[in-house]
């Protein structure tokens, strides 16, 4: 059985107050531009996901798999990423006000 959705699905059950998408398979969609604030994404799988101009303003992505995807321009303030995994994401021009990166791995994120 398969956790992975696509974009409509995500966007729809979110405009129906649905926040809840832990451990959802959501890698390599196209994301961008998304609201997505107040989303449990815990333990997410994100990889190569581009999530450009999102607004992930008080998200989880508490031990999310964020590996080589695309965050530039957005909005990560107050989101938690404590032990995301976040290797060569693009965190380019993004809003990291009072964002909970503990325990989360950089190695080698762009900047």
């Amino acid at each position: 059985m398969s956790n992975k959705i696509t974009r409509e699905e995500i966007e729809l059950a979110y405009e129906c107050g649905h926040r809840n998408f832990i451990k959802l398979d959501l890698s390599e969609l196209d994301l961008s531009e998304l609201d997505l604030s107040g989303a449990d994404l815990e333990k997410a799988n994100l990889t190569g996901a581009n999530l450009s101009e999102a607004n992930l303003k008080k998200a989880n992505l508490s031990d999310a798999y964020l590996f080589g995807a695309n965050l530039s321009r957005a909005n990560l303030s107050k989101a938690n990423l404590s032990g995301a995994n976040l290797s060569w994401a693009t965190l380019i021009d993004v809003n990291l006000s009072k964002t909970n990166l503990n325990n989360a791995i950089l190695y080698c994120t762009s900047f």
